[in-house]
């Protein structure tokens, strides 16, 4: 929206909102990835802005945690280090621990049996090599026990995490393997204990999973 100054010079508001949310798409996207270069005036043309946008919007990702500024005011992405993974997937085995908790009463039992059908077709396409349905039903899952959680102060805080986890997924989604058929596994316990309307087993499984998740991915980093 363009706005006026008090002496009648036009400027430019929200144009910095925008070009940050077209990034945080980027992220989710996987094309702009970890540890990758930073470059202003691509992003600008990417984006259909303006520099002074797209400086302010990779600033408040400095800020965030998302990206890094040299000694030289050179710009990239933040490097996935096993300290940075292994926090992140703390705080969101936390987050959506509790998640699976305060859902579990509300989920209903066709969308349980939808995603079992999903996670139950993963076994053999893993065994192909193909992650594909791993994608969709986790996907799926995580989706789920959120959307169930009426929260609102604790969904503030994941939506706030999201760029991190999104960052490290599109990262390390090229990698299937072994890891992904245990990642499987532990989604059918979580499935269980909410079939059951266990919620502490449920938060448990969900947590647990989560934090393996970044376990995993830190040993994938060390290859």
């Amino acid at each position: 929206m363009v706005q006026l100054d008090p002496d009648g010079i036009r400027r430019d508001s929200g144009l910095a909102l925008y070009a940050y949310a077209g990034m945080l798409d980027l992220i989710a996207d996987g094309r702009l990835q970890a540890g990758e270069p930073i470059l202003i005036e691509r992003l600008t043309e990417h984006l259909g802005t303006t520099q002074t946008a797209v400086c302010e919007a990779v600033m408040r990702l400095v800020q965030e945690g998302l990206a890094t500024e040299a000694a030289d005011g050179r710009l990239r992405m933040i490097s996935l280090s096993e300290s940075y993974v292994h926090n992140v997937y703390l705080v969101r085995g936390a987050l959506e621990g509790l998640c699976a908790e305060l859902a579990t009463p509300y989920i209903r039992v066709e969308d349980l049996i939808h995603l079992r059908e999903l996670i139950h077709e993963t076994a053999d396409a893993l065994a192909r090599g193909d992650a594909r349905p791993y994608l969709r039903s986790d996907t799926q899952l995580h989706t789920l026990i959120v959307g169930a959680t009426a929260n609102t102060i604790l969904l503030t805080a994941l939506q706030a995490l999201r760029p991190h986890v999104n960052l490290i997924h599109r990262s390390m989604q090229r990698i299937a393997g072994a890891h992904l058929l245990t990642s499987h596994q532990e989604h059918l316990e979580i499935v269980a204990a909410i079939a059951d309307r266990d919620a502490i087993r449920a938060r448990y499984a969900m947590e647990q999973h989560i934090r393996n998740t970044g376990e995993r991915i830190t040993r994938l980093l060390s290859l």
